[in-house]
This record gives C-alpha cells, structure tokens and sequence, in this order.
C-alpha cells in the first residue's frame, strides 16, 4: 500500500503542475513582448508565480490579473535578462531583477514579488546606480487600479537615505565600478486577495560611506523627519538605545508600506555575522527589553528551528554577492527586522533563517512538523505537495 501510495502521489504531481500553469500558459498564447529580455523573464520567472498564485488558493480572476500585472508591469522595469553579460547585478537572490517568496501564515499563503526597478541605462554607465528607473515604477503602479501607492513616504524617504546627485558625484568611476552593492531602493508587491501591498526597502549603506556616517544614524534621522506626528518616536528611542550596546553591528536597510506616513509600517533591519544562538537571542529580546508573552514564545520557536535545520555556528563574513546553489551552509548570516507600529512603545521582532545550503527536503520536513505543532494543520498538509510543483 505505502508502494502504491508513493507511485500515485508521484504520477500526480504533473497534472497539479499543469493545472497550476494554465494561466501562464494560456497567456502566453497571446502574449507579446517589446523585446527578448523580457520574453525570457516572462517564461522564466512567470510559471512560479502562476504555481504560487495557484497553490495560494487565489480566485482564476485573481490569477490572471497578477499574471497579467507581472507581464505589463512589473517585467518592463526589469531590465536585461541575466545570461552571462557584463549587466547591473541586483542584491536580490532570485532570477536577475526579481524574487518571488511566499508568506505563509494561519489565515493562508501570499504571494510576493520583490523586484530593483532598473533597466539597460543601469548597465550602459548613464545610471550606474540605479537611482531613476524607481520614480516611474511607483508612479505606474500608483495609476493601476489594483494596488493603492502613497508617495509622500517614498519623496521623503529617498533623499534621505540613497545618494542626491551630488553626492553621486563625489564618487569616482572607480569607486562606483568597485562597488560590490549598488541597489539602495527594491519594491516587494504583497499580492493579497483584497488587492496589493506595496512596500519600499531602502539600502542606504552607500549614502552612509559618501557622507561619513552610520546607516543607524542615517535611518533614526529619516524615521524622525517623516514622523511628524511623534507616532514612532517611543519605538525608535527603544532600538536607537539598543544599537547604542551593539559595537559590531550597524543597521543594514530600512522598509516601509506605501501608505499614509502616519499608517504604516517601519521595519528596521539589521545583519548579524554572529552565528550563535546566543547572539539571535540578545538581538530577538533587545538585551532582554523585550519579554512579552508572544516575544518569549517566538523566542521558543526560534530555538525550536535553529536546532532541527541543524544551523551551524560561528562567525560569517559580510556577503560580496547573492547566494547560489551550491554554496555551503556557513556562507550566508542572519537577517532580522523590527517592526515598528504606529503608538506602540516597543518593536516587534521578526527572524529570517539563512537557509542556503540546506537541503529543500530537510526544509520541507522541518516545516511541515512545525506547522503541525503550532495549529497550522491546512499549511502543514499543503507545503511539501506545492513545493514539489515549483
């Protein structure tokens, strides 16, 4: 029985997959592009994200129109498709310009696509930066219907914390060329079933080196300019005391939603190369300030993973380029963000395991007896099935 049982999950896992793909498919019958580059990002990154939309249990409607907006919009800011040509390298992990992810939560799965707006002038030395192609991106996602971009947050926030052009001028050609990271903005659409999320992350470690000063510094300064109402003030005073103990570690980006300044979301983020989970437990509790019922029980599951994916310790060095199949288990370290709400006092902390170099089955299991544990029956039924079709 278990013979046949294995025989016939196996045999269905084309059919699922075929189903998954029919939106993609079916546009692609009809789908032109203006050039190769985005015909290949098309058919190289749009089936995932059918699979995704799919698995996610999003309606047919919903499908095509995140197909579709994939297609029109989002794949036009891409820029050149990756294949061994001497391009505009993005930070991201994914296929050039893009990454695509899934939140998986109680109330279900959703789909993201985080992206560098950029194009071939990123490439030719016009832009070598990559500052412009992000202001029309936002501005064409402001006039779709499906997703909601408030500007203000975006105007402010990109002067303070990515390069004015005279400050792009005080580096020289060299300087630029020998610069391992060059993305200081990326965009991540969160693709819900009530419409779409658009957030902003800004990197501002290259402003940071121009100017003389610590991203720490540069992101408490930006968060006070923006808040003009006081509504972070309580929570940026909590983080700002924290990174004040912290000799080794500086802040790493700064995210937002692109809502109302006074409504939204601000995630500050930092990198660690600490690998212990000693460290990942100072960090997670801001050296024991953050003791909550829900921190000390994430600080539970926290210990929980880090043990059953088997994360190996030790000190890391700072990445010089996104990660690779292949790459060892002790290459990548830990990332992690708090989240600041608008009047609450303190931070929520939020952990991303640096998963490169473990296997995706090793994932899967791990996962799946963690969503079991945890009352997350529907997720736990469905990850190892929707891993398989991607």
């Amino acid at each position: 029985m278990t013979v046949s049982s294995v025989e016939a999950s196996k045999a269905s896992v084309p059919a699922v997959t075929q189903m998954a793909d029919m939106p993609h498919r079916t546009l692609s019958r009809s789908m032109t592009f203006a050039n190769l580059d985005q015909y290949q990002y098309w058919h190289a990154v749009g089936p995932m994200l059918g699979r995704m939309l799919s698995n996610g249990d999003y309606s047919i409607h919903q499908q095509y129109e995140y197909l579709c907006l994939f297609a029109h919009v989002i794949i036009p800011k891409l820029g050149p498709f990756p294949g061994g040509r001497d391009i505009y390298k993005c930070l991201l992990g994914g296929t050039g310009s893009v990454e695509l992810s899934q939140n998986v939560q109680k109330l279900g799965l959703t789909a993201r696509v985080a992206f560098e707006p950029t194009s071939y002038i990123a490439s030719t030395g016009v832009d070598p930066l990559n500052r412009h192609t992000v202001h029309a991106t936002l501005a064409e996602l402001r006039a779709i219907g499906s997703a909601t971009v408030d500007m203000e947050l975006h105007q402010m926030l990109v002067n303070e914390l990515t390069l004015t052009d005279r400050e792009e001028k005080l580096m020289s050609p060299e300087q630029i060329s020998g610069t391992a990271w060059k993305t200081q903005i990326l965009l991540a659409l969160d693709l819900g079933k009530t419409g779409i999320t658009v957030k902003e992350y800004l990197y501002p470690a290259l402003k940071a080196s121009v100017i003389g000063k610590s991203v720490a510094e540069l992101c408490f300064s930006a968060i006070r300019k923006v808040d003009i109402q006081g509504v972070f003030e309580a929570s940026t005073q909590a983080i700002e005391m924290y990174m004040q103990t912290q000799s080794q570690t500086d802040l790493y980006f700064l995210s937002c939603d692109l809502v109302d300044p006074a409504k939204t979301r601000i995630k500050l983020y930092l990198m660690e190369l600490d690998m212990r989970m000693e460290k990942v437990e100072e960090h997670w509790t801001m050296g024991g300030k953050l003791n909550d019922e829900e921190t000390v029980l994430g600080l539970k599951m926290l210990r929980e993973l880090w043990l059953e994916f088997g994360i190996i310790e030790g000190m890391r060095n700072e990445p010089e380029r996104p990660s690779l199949p292949g790459d060892p288990d002790t290459i990548v370290p830990f990332i992690m963000n708090y989240e600041m709400n608008p009047n609450e006092a303190l931070p929520k902390p939020k952990f991303y395991f640096p998963l490169v170099g473990i296997s995706e089955l090793k994932i899967a299991n791990v996962l799946t007896a963690f969503f079991e544990r945890y009352d997350m029956p529907e997720q736990a039924a469905v990850y190892r099935d929707n891993l398989q079709t991607y």
